[in-house]
């Protein structure tokens, strides 16, 4: 007997041992999904029928298209495919499916040797770093979704009790069964339903659907012991809570399986309506926890369409939305319930406007509207602020929807505030309101663990990362990122996730930690490549080719910017510019630099930043000098570089200051560069500090100035043993200073850590 491992790109998939494996990381994938992918890739010769694939993964044939489509949608989605992009498992239309992505190799294991693979290798806690990305916290959240309030709906009663001795309660998509195509939205609607009925009458904590969609796959099986046991592992869930719908002669027959510490119990409804029977069934399991509920009334035409709503926006289907709502009355149209998600759609389409108006409308309409319908426009009118960068708008619409919350009930609902606590904690970080922001961040993180909504937890952690990172507290930064990137990876949220790891590699590289950086900026741009979010896959991009570049990986470097936007070279222009100077070609990156310069255009942070530390080194190198005054002014104009802001840009500015009197031979650059190191021992970065006496040490050298030279070179001592450009000019210190021994001692280091960069090239 044997098994066969499959090789493609990262990936090693193992059916024998149902594994899927991307590099060192385990992936977790529900198990018909799997079952789907390993059938495809052992079948790569040929195209498999829809009728072959359903037999060989479900053993029947009565399984629908939606089913087939969303098992399919998360086995592409597990090796970073969609159904756009179709590179992994491609749609032949009307026959079936067939595995494209190349098969790099088949291994045959015999089965005394076949074994598990090798268990993801242990990460620890690593040391703290700082860089100035105050600013960033408030990019990123394009990036992470975080505070964007108004892609959740939590609707009515506001909940803090739990089932007693639970961890709560988490309710699978319902399997319908029966009735019409049209009826293929109960499997998100009414999931939605019975989760806000249960907060609603039964008070009990109920994890958020969106967060259930991560976890809990469709053909999810509730009665796999195992099954149940990873849902509690990865949710903190103790109760599950599984729908079932059958039409037959004209009703709906509901029936819920409830999954606990006791066993399994099941309560079942009947009615012509199924989110009626589905309401019926749902109090019928809130008595048997003693908690009496007044009897469900039969559903009003809006409560049909607000589930039908919610459904498509849990499903992100915004062309099923938007039918939706052009297919409604106008004066259905307008109810408070329907009138939000419209906004809520149009924000997700990034109809900004349209979502604005939307939201302020309902806003303005005061006490006419539902209170929990007025505290979700204001959020979302704080989401938009967001969005469009005006963050004292958008403090002051979440600090509204908090003061609402606590007007509406002495308890209010944990999601919701959790949500505006991150909102405003979102604006005040951006606004350099750091010590409110930390307030807002810890009470966002209490109140969402507390709704038991661990997504959005690690949404704060993120930020929390970022936020830390900004005002040097690096050990806490570390932390935090590896809380989100561990809740991350364990629900599989990628761009989450990669944006998690792109904040985390950017603090190992201010930490002069190349390896750490390297693999989570790897890790994150696989994830990133396959993201719809192209702002997130140009700044892993920029990450990466930055940490290659900082570890001498010139022609890696430069593979990666060829296939980045060939036909524009001023896209990506600085680190363009920064590799010919790691070649020594100065004319090249001159000519590189000054139209990627021009080009700037402030949607990813720290350009001109980086456009000064490049002319600094250019300049030193023999570039004319005006690079160096284009930077400054580009820095100068840079948005957030107002006096009010100008701390966030010190750093750069005060080393460029420094290299312009230097060129000048204007006496005061010795002291210039002083205020410029110690800037960046203040901020607590040593890149900032390697790259502050490295252009000290240049001048130094150049001008023979023997009595400071030790005292900069037991600087760099301490950093000379991981950075490239510290063992360099502490080399030509010592050789200065006629100390040959230390000389070559740090020119060997030089030597180790040099990868394709020479040495010999200047400073």
């Amino acid at each position: 007997m044997s098994s066969r491992i499959y090789r493609f790109a990262d990936y090693r998939l193992a059916p024998a041992a149902r594994e899927l494996w991307q590099g060192d990381v385990l992936l977790a994938l529900p198990p018909k999904s799997f079952d789907c992918l390993a059938y495809l890739v052992e079948h790569h010769e040929r195209a498999v029928g829809r009728d072959e694939l359903i037999s060989a993964v479900w053993g029947r044939a009565d399984v629908s298209d939606d089913l087939l489509a969303q098992t399919l949608r998360r086995a592409r989605l597990s090796v970073g495919d969609t159904g756009n992009a179709q590179r992994a498992i491609r749609t032949v239309p009307r026959f079936g499916y067939r595995w494209v992505w190349p098969i790099d190799a088949v291994e045959v294991i015999p089965a005394a040797l076949d074994e598990a693979a090798p268990a993801a290798p242990a990460r620890h806690p690593r040391t703290s770093r700082r860089r100035r990305w105050i600013a960033a916290v408030a990019v990123l959240v394009a990036v992470l979704g975080v505070a964007l309030g108004a892609f959740v709906w939590h609707r009515g009663a506001l909940p803090v009790g739990a089932v007693a001795g639970s961890g709560g309660v988490l309710v699978l998509p319902m399997r319908a069964e029966g009735g019409d195509a049209d009826s293929a939205w109960l499997h998100l609607g009414a999931m939605d339903a019975i989760a806000t009925r249960l907060r609603d009458r039964g008070r009990l904590k109920v994890l958020p659907s969106e967060q259930t969609l991560l976890v809990a796959a469709h053909d999810f099986d509730p009665t796999d012991p195992g099954a149940l046991h990873r849902i509690e592992l990865a949710t903190g869930a103790h109760v599950v809570v599984a729908p079932t719908a059958t039409f037959d002669r004209a009703e709906w027959r509901v029936l819920l399986d409830v999954y606990d510490g006791a066993g399994l119990r099941s309560f079942v409804a009947n009615a012509p309506n199924p989110l009626h029977a589905t309401a019926i069934a749902t109090d019928r399991y809130l008595a048997s926890l003693g908690l009496e509920t007044p009897p469900a009334a039969r559903l009003a035409p809006a409560d049909m369409q607000v589930e039908r709503l919610s459904a498509a926006l849990l499903a992100g289907d915004l062309d099923e939305a938007r039918r939706l709502i052009a297919a409604m009355p106008d004066e259905l149209r307008a109810t408070p319930e329907i009138a939000m998600r419209i906004g809520q759609v149009d924000f997700r389409a990034g109809r900004l406007d349209e979502a604005r108006d939307a939201f302020a409308r309902l806003v303005d309409a005061g006490d006419s509207v539902p209170a929990d319908v007025r505290v979700h426009a204001l959020m979302g009118l704080g989401s938009v602020a967001v969005r469009r960068g005006d963050f004292d708008e958008a403090q002051r619409r979440y600090s509204a929807a908090i003061d609402a919350l606590k007007i509406a009930s002495a308890t209010p609902d944990p999601a919701l505030l959790g949500i505006a606590h991150s909102g405003r904690a979102v604006a005040y970080s951006a606004r350099r309101n750091v010590d409110d922001a930390l307030a807002d961040f810890g009470r966002a993180r209490v109140e969402l663990e507390r709704a038991g909504d661990r997504t959005g937890a690690a949404m704060v952690d993120a930020n929390l990362g970022l936020l830390d990172a900004g005002r040097g507290h690096y050990a806490d930064a570390i932390r935090a990122f590896d809380r989100a990137v561990a809740t991350f990876t364990r629900f599989d949220v990628r761009d989450d996730l990669a944006a998690s790891l792109l904040g985390r590699c950017k603090a190992h590289l201010a930490l002069l930690d190349e390896a750490a950086a390297v693999e989570d900026c790897r890790r994150a741009r696989s994830l990133s490549d396959a993201a719809e979010n192209p702002i997130l896959r140009h700044r892993v991009t920029t990450a990466y080719v930055t940490v290659l570049l900082a570890g001498g990986a010139l022609s890696e470097a430069q593979g990666v910017l060829d296939r980045q936007a060939a036909a524009d070279e001023n896209d990506f222009g600085i680190l363009r510019a920064t590799l010919a100077l790691e070649r020594g070609d100065v004319a090249t990156a001159t000519r590189l630099f000054l139209p990627a310069l021009g080009a700037l255009h402030g949607d990813t942070d720290g350009d001109a930043s980086a456009a000064v530390q490049f002319a600094v080194a250019a300049t030193r190198r023999g570039a004319p000098a005006r690079l160096l005054d284009l930077a400054l002014d580009a820095l100068a104009a840079e948005p957030g570089a107002s006096p009010d802001r100008q701390p966030l840009a010190s750093f750069p500015r005060l080393l460029g200051e420094a290299q312009r009197l230097a060129l000048a031979n204007d006496s005061g650059a010795s002291a210039a560069f002083q205020a410029a190191l110690a800037q960046a021992d203040h901020d607590g970065a040593p890149r900032d500090t390697v790259t502050a006496a490295v252009a000290y040490g240049a001048y130094m050298l150049d001008r023979h100035l023997l009595e400071p030279a030790p005292s900069l070179a037991g600087r760099l001592e301490a950093y000379a043993g991981q950075d490239y450009r510290a063992a360099r000019a502490l080399a030509a210190l010592y050789l200065m200073l006629g100390n040959t021994a230390l000389a070559n001692a740090a020119s060997n280091q030089a030597q180790r850590l040099a990868g394709e960069r020479d040495p010999r090239l200047a400073l």
